[in-house]
């Protein structure tokens, strides 16, 4: 109960790197926090670690924090599900209901949304930059010819300092496909490389077959050879 505790109270992102980096605001409590995250981590749980406490956490992301004790069910039920931060303060991906939520939009920043679910409209278009795309969450369904027109939408506006939330209906197959086709073309990523990121930060993101081969094709166009099985 107590590693359980622990690592809620210590649940957070640490840079991708093969070990937790403390900071030194816990480096007095690093073997418990040592000790902690190796058990969880035998657990089949996927702890990470919290440069800097809650006190960094609550100072970047107050919309997230709440002195409330949430206990009941409905309570559960009534907090905001935010959008997966892809990269940080950039890149954001997540579902449709979360793109019509103004509460979403405005606690995030976000300036450009691309929109690939042929059945949500744009709900801001006074404020927010949209670009919109009908496209079927189906395997047959054609997204090569937009790949380059989606993927320099959202590298304009980041290279812009703005912030993007790519959505489709789920946020699942369809803006996955978008978000690897970008982290491909301008992070050089291969196909593999970035599905695995991209799974790392939004573990529902599950693009299909159908895209995937398509991807498969774009890698190819992209760094002149398939580099993904």
């Amino acid at each position: 109960q107590f590693l359980i505790l622990y690592s809620l109270l210590i649940h957070c992102k640490f840079s991708k790197t093969t070990f937790p980096t403390f900071s030194r605001e816990i480096d007095d409590d690093s073997t418990v926090l040592h000790c902690c995250f190796f058990q969880l981590s035998s657990l089949g749980m996927d702890p990470v670690i919290l440069a800097g406490g809650y006190a960094t956490f609550a100072q970047r992301y107050p919309f997230l924090c709440t002195p409330k004790m949430i206990l009941l069910v409905n309570e559960c039920k009534a907090i905001t599900i935010y959008p997966s931060e892809i990269l940080e303060n950039a890149l954001y991906q997540g579902t449709a209901e979360q793109a019509t939520n103004y509460k979403v939009i405005k606690n995030l920043h976000i300036t450009h949304i691309l929109n690939v679910a042929a059945e949500i409209p744009s709900a801001f278009p006074a404020i927010i930059r949209y670009l919109n795309f009908k496209v079927m969450d189906d395997m047959n369904e054609h997204i090569e010819d937009i790949l380059p027109t989606a993927t320099e939408f959202i590298a304009e506006a980041l290279q812009a300092d703005c912030r993007v939330l790519v959505h489709c209906n789920t946020g699942k197959s369809r803006s996955s496909a978008i978000t690897l086709a970008y982290l491909m073309e301008y992070r050089h990523w291969i196909l593999k490389d970035a599905y695995e990121w991209l799974k790392k930060q939004r573990t529902c993101a599950t693009p299909n077959m159908g895209f995937l081969k398509q991807l498969s094709v774009y890698e190819e166009k992209l760094f002149g050879k398939k580099l993904t099985d």
